[in-house]
């Protein structure tokens, strides 16, 4: 029970003691399952705040997306999206 309790929150870092608890049926209570995690050295996160879109960045989208609507898709190849994705290496 310990192994699987600590290898959910691996495959799915976000998910919640009392979502673990659920997804696997256990018939513990919801601080077993932080305890269990503890243990495991695995400690709550909470996912990282970004700002919100502000208007300005709104109506600067619109007229970029009129622009750049009947580009083929071998140009929009080359464009480098740098706002997809956020790695976060720790190491303890």
């Amino acid at each position: 029970m310990d192994r699987t309790i600590a290898r959910t929150p691996k495959a799915q870092p976000m998910i919640s003691s009392r979502m673990i608890k659920d997804s696997l049926k256990l018939p513990v209570s919801t601080v077993t399952v932080r305890r269990r995690l503890c243990e495991a050295n695995l400690l709550a996160r909470s996912p990282r705040k970004v700002p919100l879109l502000q208007k300005r960045h709104v109506l600067k989208r619109i007229p970029f997306s009129k622009e750049h609507l009947i580009w083929p898709k071998e140009k929009w190849r080359n464009i480098l999206w740098t706002d997809e994705i956020l790695i976060n290496y720790s190491y303890n």
